[in-house]
C-alpha cells in the first residue's frame, strides 16, 4: 500500500485529511491487502471506472458506470436543496464528487461501505481531501460502525430538526446483497434520531418545573459542598459500583453486602430503601427526578440510615425531597441545561446530562476518575416474568406505568445481556441505554466498564463479567469515607448576592426579547388578515411580496436569537419541545424545490403561515418562563414591580391579537 499511496497524490491527500477525522479507519486501510476481492477497470473517459467483485462475479455497475453516475445525478435532482444525505455504498467514489460539486445546498454528505476496498479504491479516484477535513463527506466502514461512535456525527448540525425526511439511499443494485449490514446502519440512524428527538421531549410542563425548583433551591445550594468538592474527593477505592433497581439486583445484595468495604459504592435514589432494608450503607446516593414521589425514597426509610452518606442532588429536585433528606451530607449539582448555566455557578455544575439517577452516577465516577465502573441491577429491561424493578422496590416489583405491550408489533426489543437473544424494553428504557453507550464512547481516559447485571439488555461498550467473579479479583484494601468541606460563610454570602443579580439579569434580559417576538407576532397577523381579505376578494395578484419578503427576513432575525448563548440560557429548555416540533415540519417547506414563480411565492405564503403560530408559541413560551422565574425568585428576593407591570402589558395585548 505504501508504493500505491507515493505514486497517488490524491489518494494521499485524502488519506492525511482523514486521518484528523477518523483515524482509525485510516489504520485499517493501511493494513488491508489490496487487489483481493476487486478488480479496476476504467473506461476511455477517466470517469468511467467499474470495479469488478471476483468472489461474487459481479459488476458494481450494471451498465456503463459513467451513464449509471449520470442517471443518479438526475434522480437527485428533485433533493438538491436537501441539506443532509446518508448513502449506503460508496462505489468508485465519482457520483459523490459530482453530488458534492452540485449540490452547494449539502451541509453533511454520510456515506457507509460495508468493503473497505471499495473505500481504498473510491479514495484513488477522487479528491475528496476538502470535504473530509470539513466533516463536510463524512465515511464509515460497517463493520465498525456503532450507535455510541455514529451519534456525535449526527447531533453537530441539528440533522435530526430534518428526520422527517430522512432516507438512507442505496448507491445502486450492487449493495443489495448487504441488507442486513444496510438494515442495522437504518437502526443506528433512525434509533440516533428518535433519540434526540425525544430528549427535546413534547412537553415544556418539565422544563418549567424544573427551573421553578432550581431558582427555588438555589439559596440552599449555595450553603452545600460543590459538585467540585464532591468529584474531588469521592475517589476512596479504584472500583465503584453503580447499584440501579432493576428486577436482577435481588441476587447481587449478598455480593454487594459482604464486599461493600472495598468498593465505592453508587446507588441511585429508588435502589436506597433495599439497600438499607439488607443491612448496606452506600457511599453515595444520586437523585436527579424534579418530581415530588421521589422523596419517598428518604420518607420511607428510617432517618438514621441516612448518616454517613453523601446525597448527590441536583438542583432541579422537589423541595419534599430535599426536606426528606435530613441526615448526611447534601451536595447540589447543576444538570447541564440552559437556565442553569446562566447562573454561572460552575463549581455546582454539570451533571445529569443522561435522563436517569445511574447516567448520572456513571458521569460522577468519571468525572473522579475511578479505573473500574461496575453495573448491577442494570437492566434496562422486563425481567422474563415482566417484573420492572426488584424485590423490596418501594413501589413495586411490577409498576403499571412500563406495562409491557401487548401487541408484538410495539413491542421495543434490543440485544440481551451475554448476546443471545433479545429482551424487551420501553422507550424510556432505550432513553437511558443510549446515554450509558454514548457516555461510554465519549469517555476520556481508559475506565473499565464492566456490567455485572447478569440479566436485562447488553449494553454496548461494556465488560460483561459475573459480579462475584469481579469482586474477587479486587484488592482486599478497606475504603474510607468521603470527606466534604462546605462553603465558608464568606462564599455563602458572596454567591447570595450573585445569584439576586442573576435573577434580574434573567428579567431584564427575558422581558426585552419578548417584546421584540409579540411586536413581530402582531405583524405576521397583520399580513395573514391581508392575504385571507384579498383572497375573498379574488384580488390575489395585488398580493405585496416585497413586503412579505421583509417580513421573512424579520423572522429570520428572531431565529437568530437561537444563536445567541443567553438566549439559549434563558428560554431553550422551556420553549425548544414545540418550537423544535413545529421546526420539523418547517424542514418539509425548506427543500421543497422551486421550478417557477408561483412554487417560489406559495413556499413563501406557506412558510409565512406556519410562522404566525411558531411566534405565538414562542411569546407564549417565553412568558411562562419569565412568569415562573419571578415567582419562583420571589420565595427568596424581592423581585422589583416593573416586571409585573410589563408582564401584565404584554399578555392583553398578544391575547387580543390571538381572538383576531
Amino acid at each position: 500500500m505504501q508504493n500505491q499511496e507515493s505514486l497517488n497524490p490524491r489518494f494521499d491527500r485524502n488519506i492525511e485529511a482523514l486521518a484528523k477525522v477518523n483515524p482509525l479507519l485510516v489504520a485499517q486501510l493501511k493494513i488491508l491487502e489490496v487487489n483481493k476481492k476487486y478488480e479496476v477497470y476504467i473506461g476511455k473517459d477517466p470517469l468511467n471506472i467499474n470495479i469488478y467483485d471476483k468472489e461474487n462475479k459481479v459488476s458494481l455497475y450494471q451498465k456503463s458506470p459513467l451513464e449509471e453516475t449520470t442517471e443518479k445525478i438526475e434522480e437527485f435532482e428533485p433533493f438538491k436543496l436537501y441539506p443532509f444525505f446518508y448513502f449506503f455504498g460508496f462505489g468508485n467514489g465519482i457520483f459523490y464528487r459530482i453530488l458534492l460539486n452540485q449540490n452547494k445546498s449539502i451541509k453533511k454528505l454520510f456515506v457507509f461501505e460495508p468493503e473497505l476496498e471499495l473505500i481504498y479504491i473510491a479514495l484513488n479516484f477522487a479528491d475528496f481531501s476538502e470535504e473530509i477535513a470539513s466533516k463536510k463527506l463524512l465515511i464509515f466502514w460497517t463493520p465498525t460502525t456503532d450507535f455510541g461512535g455514529l451519534d456525535e456525527f449526527l447531533v453537530a448540525e441539528g440533522q435530526w430538526i430534518y428526520s422527517r425526511i430522512y432516507s438512507l439511499h442505496l448507491l445502486n443494485n450492487y449493495y443489495g446483497r448487504y441488507s442486513e449490514e444496510c438494515l442495522k446502519i437504518n437502526g443506528i440512524l433512525t434509533r440516533s434520531l428518535e433519540h434526540h428527538i425525544i430528549s427535546v421531549g413534547n412537553d415544556s410542563k418539565d422544563a418549567l418545573i424544573g427551573l421553578e425548583h432550581h431558582l427555588q433551591n438555589l439559596p440552599e445550594m449555595i450553603t452545600t459542598p460543590s459538585f467540585l468538592n464532591l468529584i474531588n474527593n469521592a475517589k476512596t477505592t479504584d472500583t465503584a459500583v453503580i447499584v440501579s433497581t432493576g428486577p436482577s439486583l435481588y441476587k447481587q445484595l449478598p455480593l454487594l453486602k459482604k464486599h461493600a468495604d472495598k468498593i465505592t459504592i453508587f446507588s441511585v435514589d429508588a435502589s436506597f430503601p433495599i439497600l438499607v432494608k439488607h443491612g448496606i450503607k452506600p457511599d453515595v446516593v444520586v437523585t436527579l427526578e424534579r418530581v415530588e414521589p421521589t422523596a419517598d425514597f428518604y420518607i420511607k426509610t428510617p432517618q438514621d440510615a441516612q448518616k454517613g452518606i453523601i446525597f448527590a442532588i441536583t438542583s432541579i429536585v422537589h423541595k419534599a425531597t430535599t426536606n426528606a433528606i435530613t441526615q448526611g451530607t447534601k451536595s447540589f449539582s447543576m444538570r447541564p441545561f440552559g437556565y442553569t448555566r446562566f447562573f454561572d455557578l460552575k463549581e455546582y455544575g454539570y451533571a445529569g446530562i443522561g435522563m436517569s439517577a445511574a447516567n448520572m452516577a456513571y458521569e460522577l465516577i468519571v468525572h473522579s476518575r475511578f479505573k473500574t465502573c461496575i453495573f448491577i441491577g442494570q437492566d434496562l429491561a422486563f425481567s422474563a416474568d415482566g417484573k420492572t424493578h426488584s424485590k423490596d422496590a418501594i413501589f413495586g416489583e411490577k409498576e403499571a406505568q412500563y406495562k409491557p405491550k401487548d401487541n408484538v408489533l410495539e413491542k421495543i426489543l434490543v440485544p440481551a445481556y451475554g448476546g443471545e437473544g433479545v429482551v424487551e424494553t420501553t422507550k424510556i428504557w432505550r432513553m437511558f441505554l443510549n446515554f450509558f453507550e454514548k457516555d461510554i464512547t465519549e469517555t476520556p481516559y481508559p475506565l473499565e466498564v464492566i456490567n455485572s447485571t447478569e440479566g436485562g439488555a447488553r449494553i454496548a461498550g461494556t465488560k460483561e463479567i459475573p459480579f462475584q467473579e469481579i469482586l474477587e479479583s479486587l484488592p482486599k484494601v478497606k475504603k474510607s469515607p468521603i470527606k466534604l468541606t462546605p462553603p465558608t460563610k464568606e462564599q455563602i454570602a458572596t454567591n447570595k448576592k450573585h445569584i439576586e443579580k442573576k435573577v434580574k439579569e434573567f428579567l431584564d434580559y427575558g422581558y426585552k426579547r419578548k417584546k421584540e417576538v409579540e411586536k413581530l407576532f402582531l405583524k405576521v397577523v397583520k399580513m395573514t388578515e391581508e392575504l385571507e381579505r384579498l383572497n375573498h376578494q379574488n384580488k390575489l395578484e395585488k398580493i405585496n411580496f416585497a413586503k412579505m419578503d421583509k417580513l421573512m427576513d424579520e423572522i429570520d432575525d428572531i431565529k437568530n436569537f437561537f444563536l445567541e448563548d443567553t438566549f439559549i440560557k434563558v428560554f431553550i429548555d422551556a420553549v425548544q419541545s414545540y418550537i423544535v416540533h413545529q421546526e420539523l415540519e418547517f424542514a418539509k417547506i425548506v427543500v421543497r424545490p422551486i421550478k417557477s414563480i408561483t412554487d417560489k411565492q406559495v413556499k413563501q405564503i406557506d412558510w409565512l403561515y406556519s410562522h404566525k403560530f411558531w411566534l405565538f408559541s414562542l411569546a407564549g413560551g417565553m412568558d411562562a418562563t419569565l412568569e415562573i422565574a419571578k415567582r419562583a425568585a420571589k420565595t427568596w428576593m424581592k423581585i422589583p414591580k416593573k416586571y409585573d407591570q410589563n408582564s401584565n402589558q404584554e399578555a392583553k395585548s398578544t391575547q387580543n391579537s390571538n381572538q383576531k
